[in-house]
């Protein structure tokens, strides 16, 4: 039983003159009158019958009206829905990002995305790189927002701006003073990082940084998240670098300095190809937007 048989059905209900509706549905009257006997056929009743006098509804047609109206207003509403969300105006975004995402532009993004787009639910999940990483490759997130480079080859990338570290140093620490800061003044400075597992790509190089400057670094402490640093720094457990959107957040007992050597945390969006989804893509189009004024 298909959708344009119902129809047919419903125009020769409504006119009771199968040439009037063949001529409204742009069929012969031979097409018509086959698609009815497939019809009745599938229902299992004869819905109308002809005579001399013209065409009236059986008892089966009159209890089948009603239903087929519903079925065609739901045909209808379905085709609608499936084109809404081809065009990614209707559907589900499961989005993954990190801490330091959450202190970019990302979440004015998608408070905009939710306004622009209601019919997408937007579900959103924090976690670090690697895991952005790992439930993109189970499909358990259709988008993620994290820090490159990957380990997983086949995802699809699409870069962002990078986030610019800077030094978080306690209130009163004689670095406080300063405008800006290089690798050699944190020398015998007690250091926090972030674990080599979280980013190694970023640790090895603000290592690196370290030993140009002929610092050899004292780790007193792994510590993550970001924000997580500049808790353990308003403490007075060390010092530590922390991206630019995190220091914008502002922390009581904590100042920010340029460290002009310093790397920036890369940030790029992936997901598993053949997506993005049409609704990552107009994410992805308001995010980069949103990370372009910003």
């Amino acid at each position: 039983m298909d959708l344009r048989s119902i129809e047919c059905f419903l125009r020769v209900a409504e006119t009771l003159h199968f040439g009037r509706a063949a001529e409204e549905l742009h069929l012969s009257q031979p097409a018509l009158s086959q698609r009815i006997r497939t019809l009745e056929r599938d229902v299992g009743a004869v819905l109308l019958e002809r005579n001399r006098r013209g065409v009236r509804l059986t008892a089966a047609g009159r209890a089948f009206l009603a239903p087929a109206r519903a079925s065609i207003a739901h045909g209808e509403q379905a085709v609608e829905q499936a084109q809404r969300a081809a065009r990614g105006l209707h559907g589900r975004l499961r989005l993954g990002f990190t801490v330091v995402a959450s202190y970019t532009a990302l979440p004015q993004a998608v408070q905009e995305f939710r306004s622009r787009y209601p019919e997408v639910v937007v579900d959103l999940t924090e976690i670090n790189s690697p895991a952005v990483e790992d439930a993109l490759d189970r499909g358990e997130i259709d988008l993620g927002v994290l820090h490159p480079p990957l380990e997983r080859a086949r995802l699809h990338t699409m870069a962002l701006p990078a986030e610019p570290l800077l030094l978080a140093v306690p209130v009163g620490h004689r670095l406080a003073a300063e405008s800006s800061v290089a690798f050699a003044d944190l020398a015998g400075e007690s250091m926090l990082v972030p674990p080599r597992s979280v980013g190694p790509v970023l640790f090895d190089k603000l290592l690196a940084c370290f030993r140009e400057a002929g610092v050899e670094p004292r780790v007193v402490q792994e510590a993550t998240p970001v924000t997580t640093v500049a808790g353990l720094v308003a403490a007075g457990a060390g010092i530590g670098f922390v991206s630019r959107g995190v220091a914008d957040s502002t922390r009581p007992g904590v100042v920010f300095r340029e460290v002009p050597a310093a790397p920036a945390i890369p940030m790029a969006a992936a997901w598993l190809p053949p997506g993005p989804e049409p609704t990552g893509r107009r994410f992805l189009e308001l995010l980069g937007a949103h990370l372009g004024r910003s």
